[in-house]
């Protein structure tokens, strides 16, 4: 007999941010990560990247490495913990600034690929367990990344809590999550530009934030935001039929690269011009993804 497909359904929280019901278990979740995911290209990720797609990763944690600098000073000699470090841009860039690294994930496939030179600054397993030993050994760390993780996870609650423990009062925390039901997604819909909500991925993502409920649940979980910073804000091509990837599939890959191709172009006349015009559109909650820069409340 067929095995019957799990019915999920999406609710709202009191933060105002959708979480699937029911959820899976810890189990299903972690031998999707080990298994599938990177191996077989999910999600953002891919396969292989062209050296432009390089380019534009490296781009991205170079602007994120800019913003550190702003807000708490040099890295070199600092301690940096990246929580679900994934394919490594974010702390191989930090490493080549002179921080002292550390990555967890629940697969070692992607580092592996993209900067076996990390693997030595790496454990594999499951994160919750990883940072409760850490806890436990009392290593607070003065920058702890975490991108594209807290979407994932079954308790954003219990990861964040976890991750607390963690921080000391100058400690700095950069959480990145898609902006998903934004301001534009809702004026998409309702001018029916796109006829569905794309974004939604189960068991890829399991809660959706946007500027407004993740600043109302990080202040709620402790935290002080400090900034918030865009990336760049691919989904305004779903205002222009021509660019409309949603209705034409056909249209994606080429859009990636416009979005690729335009923040390469950018960053060399002026990065830190850039990152400037995402904490404009950051402040305004527009683009794809949010960066939230974080301390603990004092």
């Amino acid at each position: 007999m067929a095995k019957r497909k799990k019915e999920v359904k999406l609710k709202k929280n009191q933060w105002g941010f959708y979480r699937y019901e029911p959820l899976p278990s810890p189990e299903e979740l972690q031998e999707y990560y080990e298994k599938k995911y990177y191996q077989e290209g999910c999600g953002s990720y891919e396969v292989s990247y062209s050296e432009e797609e390089i380019t534009y990763f490296k781009l991205k944690a170079a602007l994120i490495y800019r913003e550190i600098m702003k807000l708490s000073g040099d890295v070199v000699s600092r301690t940096v913990l990246d929580v679900g470090c994934g394919e490594g841009w974010i702390m191989d860039k930090l490493f080549r600034a002179g921080a002292s690294v550390s990555g967890l994930d629940f697969s070692s496939f992607a580092l592996e690929k993209h900067h076996p030179h990390l693997i030595p600054f790496f454990e594999q397993g499951n994160i919750y367990n990883l940072l409760k030993e850490r806890s436990c050994r009392e290593i607070c760390s003065d920058i702890i990344v975490c991108a594209n993780v807290l979407e994932h996870v079954i308790d954003p609650v219990e990861l964040l809590t976890a991750i607390k423990k963690l921080m000391h009062q100058r400690s700095l925390l950069i959480l990145i999550v898609p902006n998903d039901f934004s301001a534009l997604h809702r004026h998409l819909i309702k001018t029916k530009k796109i006829p569905k909500e794309f974004w939604l991925c189960y068991p890829d993502h399991l809660s959706y934030f946007n500027k407004e409920n993740m600043e109302s649940f990080l202040s709620d979980e402790g935290f002080t935001v400090r900034s918030v910073v865009a990336d760049n804000p691919v989904d305004l091509n779903l205002l222009n039929d021509n660019s409309n990837y949603i209705k034409d599939k056909k249209r994606g890959k080429n859009t990636h690269l416009f979005r690729v191709r335009t923040d390469n172009f950018l960053a060399s006349i002026d990065e830190g011009k850039l990152l400037s015009i995402y904490e404009i559109l950051g402040s305004m909650g527009v683009g794809r993804d949010l960066h939230y820069y974080c301390q603990i409340n004092r």
